[in-house]
C-alpha cells in the first residue's frame, strides 16, 4: 500500500488531459481501484469543464449520466469560462480518460480538464475524512427515537453547507446502499419533505420495501398528479402531501378518495385521522373555521365521538350533555313534505312555517331539558347517517369556560314509508348549534352541552347529488354504510367463501342485517349450530363455482 500511496503523490497537482493520459498511469488507477484502497478516498481532484454557461445541477446530472457514475461534487465554482469541482472518484476520472475528456449537452461538446491530487480531504474538510464518511453521519443523525428517517430538504444539510458538498439531488443515497438498507429495515417513518421531488423516487422507496414502514411524508415537493404517487408499501397508515401543486386545486372528496383507494390501511392524511370510532372523516382543515390547532382538535374529537354515537349507538347520546341542558328542534317543512316524514318530525320540532307551532308557549312547548329528556326527543327519530364530508363548521367562541361550534350539513334516512331498494332515501339539511361550559378539574376539562339548537330543512337537489360521494366504512363493527355495487359483490364473495353459501344468500343476509359483516357470520353459526339453515341454501356439487372467491380476492 505504500508504494502505490508514493505513486499517487507522484501524480500531486497533475494536470490531465488527453495529451497527458498515459497507460501507465491508467493502469495505477485500475490498480487502486481493483484493490478498494480507502487511500483514494482522501485524494481530491478537481474537474474543470470549459465554456459551461448552464446550471450546477445540469452539469452534475449530464457528466453522470454521460459517464455511468455516481458524482457527489465538492466546492463547486465558476470563474469566468470555466465550471471547476472537486471530487474524490477515481471511477469518474478513469471514465473521462476512456471516453477522451468529452461528454455532449445540447449538440455541443465539452472539454474536461483533471488536476490530479489536488487536495486531500484534510485541505477540503479541515479533518481527515471522506465524502462517504460524512454522508453516512448525516444521514444516520437523521434517525430519531421515533424510528424516524428525517430525509428532508437533506440536500441543504448545514453539514453539507459547511463543507460544500454539493448534494444536489436525494437520489445520491442510492450509491449508499449498506447504510440505506439498514435505514430502510428500521424505519418506520419516512420524511421526504422539502425534496423538489415531482413523484416518489423509486431508487430510495426500493430500500422500504421490505420493511416496517407505515408512514411517509411527501409535503413541500413538487408532486403535479396522485397518479406520480405508487403505493411502496402495503403497510402504510399515514401520508402528507400538502404542499405540492397536486392539492391545489383537487376536490377534497377526490383527494382523500383516491389515496384511500392507493393506500387501503391509511387512517391519517396530512396529520389528520380519517378513521376514529368507526368514521371517516375528511380533511378538517378544509372545513373548519377556526385558527386555533386546540380548538381544531377539540372540535374534531367531538364531531367524531358525537356524530358516531349518534348514527350507531343512540343509547349512550345523553352522556355528551349537561343536566340542566336544553334542547329546540325547529323545521321548515310545507304540509307535503310533512305527509312524507316519520311522525316524529312533527311531534317533536316547531315548525318555523306555522306561526302557532313554532311558539314555545307552555301550551305547545318544543324544547327539551336535562339528559333523558334530550335523549327522548333524539332518539325518537329514525336511524340516519350524516355525510362528514358535507359538513362546515365554525368556531366563533372557545375560551377557558365556553366553547360553541356551529355546524351546518346533509344527513339521511331510509324512507320508511317508501322504502324499495337500499338507494331509497330522505335527505335533509341540518344546522346544529352546540353551546358547551368547559368544566377542569386537575388540569383535566371536560366538555358539556349545555344548549343544542338543531335545525332541519328537506335538501336540495344539488345538495343531494353532491353528498355521500365517499364511502363511510364502520371500521369498528366491520360494517359498510352506502355499499356500492362492486363493494356489495366484493363482501358477498368472501361472506360466501366463508361460510359455503350460495352468493345470492350470503348477500341477501348481508342485507338483511346492514352490510354488518360480524353480526351476519355471529347469526348464521347460531343457526348452523341449531340446524336450522336447509341444505339448498348451500353451494351443492355441480352448482357453478364461477362466484366464489379465494381469500385472495379480498382486500
Amino acid at each position: 500500500m505504500n508504494t502505490r500511496k508514493y505513486q499517487l503523490d507522484n501524480y500531486t497537482k497533475f494536470l490531465l488531459t488527453r495529451n497527458t493520459a498515459t497507460s501507465a498511469l491508467t493502469n495505477h488507477i485500475e490498480i487502486c481501484l481493483s484493490n478498494e484502497e480507502d487511500i483514494s478516498k482522501h485524494y481530491f481532484h478537481k474537474f474543470m469543464v470549459h465554456n459551461w454557461s448552464a446550471s450546477a445541477r445540469m452539469l452534475f446530472d449530464t457528466m453522470s449520466e454521460y459517464y455511468s457514475t455516481t458524482l457527489i461534487p465538492v466546492n463547486y465554482t465558476s470563474q469566468g469560462d470555466i465550471a471547476s469541482f472537486y471530487s474524490s472518484s477515481l471511477t469518474f476520472v478513469l471514465k473521462i480518460i476512456k471516453f477522451n475528456f468529452m461528454f455532449p449537452f445540447q449538440r455541443n461538446m465539452y472539454n474536461v480538464d483533471i488536476l490530479l491530487n489536488d487536495k486531500t480531504s484534510v485541505q477540503c474538510f479541515e479533518n481527515r475524512v471522506s465524502v462517504e464518511d460524512i454522508v453516512s453521519s448525516v444521514v444516520s443523525n437523521r434517525f430519531n427515537e421515533k424510528l424516524e428517517l428525517d430525509l428532508s430538504n437533506i440536500c441543504s444539510d448545514p453539514e453539507f453547507v459547511e463543507r460544500k458538498i454539493c448534494f444536489y439531488k436525494i437520489g445520491l443515497l442510492n450509491n449508499f446502499k449498506i447504510l440505506m438498507i439498514r435505514m430502510g429495515r428500521d424505519a418506520k417513518i419516512l420524511n421526504l419533505s422539502y425534496n423538489n421531488l415531482s413523484e416518489l423516487p423509486n431508487d430510495i422507496m426500493n430500500f422500504f420495501t421490505k420493511g416496517n414502514l407505515v408512514a411517509i411524508n411527501l409535503s413541500y415537493n413538487n408532486i403535479m398528479s396522485l397518479a406520480d404517487i405508487h403505493r411502496p408499501s402495503s403497510k402504510i397508515e399515514k401520508i402528507w402531501l400538502e404542499g405540492n401543486p397536486v392539492c391545489e386545486d383537487i376536490d377534497p372528496e377526490v383527494y382523500v378518495k383516491q389515496l384511500i383507494v392507493k393506500f387501503p390501511r391509511v387512517t391519517e392524511i396530512d396529520g389528520i385521522k380519517l378513521y376514529s370510532h368507526g368514521f371517516m372523516y375528511p380533511f378538517s382543515r378544509n372545513y373548519m373555521m377556526t385558527n386555533e390547532k386546540y380548538s381544531k382538535m377539540v372540535v374534531e374529537k367531538f364531531l367524531t365521538l358525537y356524530y358516531s354515537h349518534y348514527d350507531t349507538c343512540p343509547r349512550k347520546i345523553d352522556s355528551f350533555y349537561d343536566k340542566g341542558a336544553v334542547l329546540t328542534i325547529s323545521t321548515s317543512f310545507n304540509e307535503s313534505e310533512q305527509q312524507k316524514l316519520n311522525a316524529c318530525y312533527k311531534h317533536y320540532t316547531r315548525n318555523v312555517l306555522d306561526p302557532e307551532k313554532r311558539k314555545l308557549v307552555l301550551a305547545y312547548k318544543k324544547y327539551y331539558t336535562k339528559e333523558n329528556a334530550i335523549y327522548n326527543a333524539l332518539n325518537s327519530f329514525p336511524a340516519s347517517t350524516h355525510d362528514p364530508a358535507t359538513f362546515c363548521v365554525d368556531v366563533p367562541i372557545h375560551n377557558k369556560d365556553m366553547l360553541m361550534i356551529v355546524i351546518d350539513g346533509i344527513y339521511r334516512e331510509k324512507d320508511e314509508k317508501n322504502f324499495t331498494s337500499e338507494n331509497t332515501y330522505l335527505y335533509f339539511q341540518f344546522r346544529r348549534t352546540f353551546m358547551f361550559k368547559i368544566l377542569t378539574n386537575l388540569n383535566k376539562q371536560e366538555y358539556l352541552i349545555t344548549h343544542d339548537m338543531f335545525s332541519i330543512s328537506s335538501a336540495t337537489k344539488e345538495q343531494i347529488e353532491n353528498s355521500f360521494k365517499i364511502p363511510i366504512r364502520n371500521m369498528n363493527i366491520l360494517a359498510l354504510t352506502n355499499p356500492d355495487p362492486e363493494e356489495i359483490e366484493t363482501v358477498s364473495k368472501a361472506f360466501s367463501h366463508l361460510t359455503q353459501l350460495k352468493k345470492e344468500e350470503a348477500k341477501l343476509r348481508l342485507k338483511a342485517n346492514d352490510w354488518d359483516f360480524k353480526k351476519t357470520l355471529q347469526i348464521f353459526m347460531a343457526e348452523l349450530r341449531a340446524d336450522k339453515i336447509s341444505e339448498d341454501r348451500f353451494i351443492m356439487d355441480g352448482d357453478d363455482f364461477s362466484d366464489i372467491s379465494t381469500l385472495s380476492d379480498v382486500d
